[in-house]
């Protein structure tokens, strides 16, 4: 598969972080695994070196996830860079967004996924958690950004679909083609529960597993 040039070839790791940039890798796995349901899913990230906890004891499953955790999560696994664009002069977070300083550990971030399509409102507020369809919805737009990958056209009822803000729908939709994303019981999608740690670990898992099962053979970098 093609990759669109907006994707950073950076080696063998995705750089997958939660928090800041100066938490430490841990060997041994986080000592709260007993407090979620995705252990297996966080540790399997955490051994490839793509997941950071709140240090290096600790992940911190059932914390909420603020929108400047989720997008940088997001932005990094999906390698989202400027590497194919041109600028006369380096963007600055503080151009682009209006609650987000230059030298905020996420500020990067935001101007990544900005850059590469991701429709980040301009007055986000990076501490305030990110719900389910927010996070989904950023997720799917940084996917289509590494590839294009096929998509069975089907509709696929969900029963609170009137609950989701309607620039949601179809990424929502896809996301549940994909298989990133499930309905509970009743076919809901609960789109505005605010995600926690674990879940957005464990919609990521499913998303590098997905861009890694459509690769082409001689491309590694999201495989090694």
């Amino acid at each position: 598969m093609k990759k669109r040039a907006g994707i950073a070839v950076l080696g063998a790791l995705l750089t997958m972080t939660l928090l800041q940039p100066q938490h430490i890798f841990a060997a041994d796995t986080f000592k709260d695994m007993d407090q979620t349901n995705y252990k297996v899913r966080i540790e399997a990230l955490k051994e490839k070196g793509f997941l950071h906890g709140v240090s290096d004891q600790e992940f911190k499953p059932q914390a909420e996830l603020t929108n400047a955790q989720g997008i940088k999560l997001i932005v990094d696994s999906m390698q989202l860079s400027l590497a194919s664009i041109d600028f006369n002069k380096a963007p600055e977070a503080e151009g682009l967004f209006s609650k987000i300083s230059n030298d905020s550990w996420y500020a990067q971030a935001f101007i990544n996924g900005h850059y590469n399509g991701l429709d980040i409102p301009a007055d986000i507020d990076p501490q305030q958690p990110m719900t389910k369809e927010q996070f989904t919805h950023y997720l799917v737009q940084a996917i289509e950004k590494t590839g294009e990958y096929p998509l069975i056209k089907i509709f696929i009822q969900i029963h609170d679909e009137q609950d989701i803000t309607p620039p949601y729908q179809g990424t929502i939709q896809r996301s549940l083609i994909y298989k990133l994303a499930s309905l509970d019981d009743q076919q809901n999608f609960n789109p505005k529960q605010v995600m926690k740690r674990d879940q957005a670990a464990g919609m990521v898992y499913e998303a590098v597993k997905f861009v890694e099962n459509h690769q082409d053979p001689d491309d590694k970098t999201l495989n090694n």
